[in-house]
């Protein structure tokens, strides 16, 4: 899994309204987490749900810095966060083994600690977390234990379950469209599972490094993997396509471990990767170009990231919160790049 990293806490305060600092033109707030930011995902335009070390799943609207909602409960570090769409239902996965759904509390901001509901059924960390895009009725997850499991929201029950020897998951994310999700894991393989029967329907050819974290296309017809690896070795995000299981594609540049990856759902085909050399960039989908390159000083490991529909990403970091950068055309030859627009 790649070197580890003794915690490092930061000062944060929760309380009142941050305020943004002009600095270079990037809006500085007030930290939201106080350790490492483990996860991110979109909720809508310029709102994000973010879960950390230090316990605890934020919603957050960074355009104005407004902590929307803190949600507390979890007995160890969260390690990742998934939200319903079109629902007012977050979920948070810990290494406490177990996965929480949320409902927003009474209080605009305030800390809320009550649990709407709970999954408890894996012996190991949890490791991978998706929501139903077809009903928001079932999440599916994954763990270090090898299983893949299908839960009921309403009910909390586990309907299927499946495990295979040596399938440490590490990402789970569900296919558009179908009734299936795409699997990452330790033992260097891609999969697509049929939730309907919760049994493994396609796997890809197995890569040389560990798979850390995977996305799917808004079209259901692509998947992108990224990799384990050091110096400069492995490190690649990978193109699959999910119709034929064939490789199309690799994005190579990072020179550590490629923790995140993501596809841009609109616009221009791009895929969207961070590593833990630093640095986020962003690809040509079809032709693997590298588009733009940004390296965040002492950030330190980048562990999570979400892209907005607008090509904005959010990027949590070990060191140094949650930063926002923004993609698009400057200058006198209009090249698209990648600038930090926030921090938080």
């Amino acid at each position: 899994m790649g070197k580890r990293h003794s915690k490092q806490k930061r000062s944060a305060v929760y309380e009142g309204v941050p305020t943004a600092v002009p600095v270079e033109n990037v809006r500085c707030y007030t930290p939201v987490h106080t350790e490492a930011v483990q996860s991110i995902c979109v909720v809508k335009d310029n709102i994000c749900l973010s879960g950390s070390s230090d316990k605890s799943l934020v919603l957050y609207k960074w355009t104005d810095g407004t902590i929307m909602q803190r949600w507390t409960g979890h007995k160890r570090e969260i390690t990742k966060v998934a939200h319903a769409i079109d629902s007012d239902a977050f979920f948070s996965a810990s290494r406490d083994k177990t996965v929480n759904m949320w409902k927003r509390g009474t209080t605009q901001g305030g800390v809320c600690q009550t649990i709407s509901q709970t999954f408890e059924g894996h012996d190991l960390v949890v490791t991978g977390l998706a929501v139903s895009l077809i009903n928001n009725q079932l999440i599916c997850t994954g763990s270090r234990d090898n299983f893949l499991r299908l839960w009921d929201v309403e009910t909390g029950y586990c309907t299927k379950q499946s495990a295979i020897s040596r399938n440490l998951v590490t990402d789970v994310k569900w296919v558009p469209g179908q009734h299936a999700v795409a699997q990452t894991s330790e033992d260097k393989c891609l999969r697509i599972w049929d939730t309907r029967s919760l049994q493994e329907s396609q796997i890809f050819p197995k890569k040389n490094y560990i798979q850390t974290c995977c996305d799917v296309s808004k079209d259901g017809l692509y998947c992108v993997t990224s990799s384990n690896g050091f110096s400069g070795q492995g490190c690649e995000a990978t193109l699959w396509d999910l119709r034929t299981s064939k490789l199309i594609m690799e994005y190579k540049g990072h020179t550590q471990t490629t923790c995140a990856c993501a596809f841009s759902q609109t616009g221009r085909p791009l895929v969207v990767t961070c590593s833990n050399d630093s640095t986020v960039r962003v690809w040509d989908r079809d032709t693997s170009e590298c588009l733009s390159t940004f390296y965040l000083d002492g950030a330190g490991p980048l562990l999570t990231l979400a892209v907005f529909s607008d090509t904005s990403v959010c990027v949590g970091s070990f060191n140094t919160g949650i930063h926002v950068l923004s993609f698009g055309a400057d200058g006198e030859n209009g090249k698209a790049h990648l600038k930090k627009i926030a921090q938080y």
